[in-house]
């Protein structure tokens, strides 16, 4: 199970600015136009500043939707601006993060189903304990150190 969670924390990691300037250089080859609000001395660093935290996993399957023209909101002749890309690739990646969560809930529940039990001797113990506490907290009032007033 942890080897699972581990192979999804590394679909889970960001993009390196590598990848980041991969997946946009395969949409120009796949024939989408650059956005014209983004001057060309900035389109690199504009969209790797834009995807710098999103998941590999959620950029890699947003690129090939985008090739394939599965979006229907995103005009297949021009690139998603770089906080629209975001937004597809980290919705994209929603499904490795609940399958995470799933994952770590499940070592959880295992690990609380391994725990001893407590023993009869210690469930005694503890009950005994908790008689005396008590014991002690029921005081008489008589019994019971008197009381300050304040300002007086």
């Amino acid at each position: 199970m942890n080897e699972e969670i581990g192979r999804l924390a590394d679909r889970l990691r960001p993009a390196p600015p590598e990848r980041v300037a991969e997946c946009l250089d395969a949409l120009k080859r796949g024939g989408m136009a650059a956005p014209a609000a983004i001057a060309p001395a900035d389109f690199l660093r504009e969209y790797t500043l834009a995807l710098s935290n999103v998941p590999a996993c959620g950029l890699m399957t947003a690129i090939l939707k985008l090739k394939r023209g599965e979006y229907a909101t995103v005009n297949p002749a021009f690139m998603p601006l770089p906080a629209e890309l975001a937004a597809l690739a980290r919705k994209e990646a929603l499904g490795v993060r609940e399958d995470m969560a799933r994952a770590r809930a499940t070592v959880e529940t295992l690990q609380a189903l391994s725990r001893p039990k407590p023993s009869p001797e210690s469930k005694a113990r503890v009950r005994a304990l908790l008689a005396r506490y008590r014991g002690q907290a029921e005081l008489p009032a008589a019994d019971a150190p008197p009381s300050q007033e304040r300002g007086r």
